[in-house]
């Protein structure tokens, strides 16, 4: 699991649960001393920071991909590329219920999310963590703090979606429902949730396609 900070442009921002095109600085060389290809130097990678900390915050899997072992292995000053700023999860500002679920890493899209909303609404978040538990203190620390998030672990998908159901028999479709990680997991966790009466239109999801 690789942690990257990446240096905030100045006046940058953006949604939480953002996700940007990153490319790698020309000339690079991957871990075989070679040049990276160009069908190898990007990748869309979710922001894991809110907008107003004051750094780009990126987490990954050690996959042992061109791009992660060159982008993991870049000195300290290296300047890379962002573009295509964009979110597929759309919170709006009013007091509806946010329930939460994450497989993998996929809590770093849910990470910023939390902390905008935080003490502003009612939130229930659910991590299938699967060994990721790279922000489980933060999160465990801020549901402390704020009664009305409630956050927890869980390690079979089992788990969650009984954590899921209690949360359908509590809000049903006056929630909105947040699913962000790997496909499998998310596409079965949306068909479990409309078999337990929620409408399609309050389920958003972000999938990490390089997920396995």
């Amino acid at each position: 699991m690789y942690l990257v900070h990446i240096t905030k442009p100045k006046n940058q921002i953006w949604k939480a649960g953002s996700y940007a095109q990153f490319k790698l600085p020309d000339s690079s060389f991957g871990p075989d001393k070679s040049p990276v290809k160009e069908d190898q130097a990007s990748r869309w990678l979710t922001l894991a920071s809110t907008p107003d900390e004051d750094e780009i915050l990126i987490v990954t899997h050690n996959s042992g991909s061109v791009f992660k072992e060159t982008l993991t292995h870049l000195p300290a000053g290296s300047k890379i590329e962002m573009s295509w700023l964009e979110s597929s999860l759309s919170v709006k500002d009013n007091d509806q219920a946010l329930v939460c679920f994450a497989s993998d890493v996929g809590i770093s899209t849910l990470r910023p999310v939390m902390k905008e909303w935080a003490g502003k609404r009612s939130i229930i978040l659910n991590h299938l963590d699967k060994g990721v538990n790279i922000f489980d203190n933060e999160l465990r620390e801020l549901s402390k703090n704020n009664p009305n998030l409630t956050y927890k672990t869980s390690e079979t998908f089992s788990q969650s979606q009984a954590f899921l159901k209690n949360a359908v028999v509590k809000y049903g479709n006056q929630a909105i429902y947040l699913l962000t990680g790997q496909p499998d997991d998310i596409n079965e966790m949306k068909n479990f949730l409309k078999e337990n009466g929620i409408d399609d239109k309050q389920i958003q999801t972000s999938m990490f396609r390089g997920l396995k």
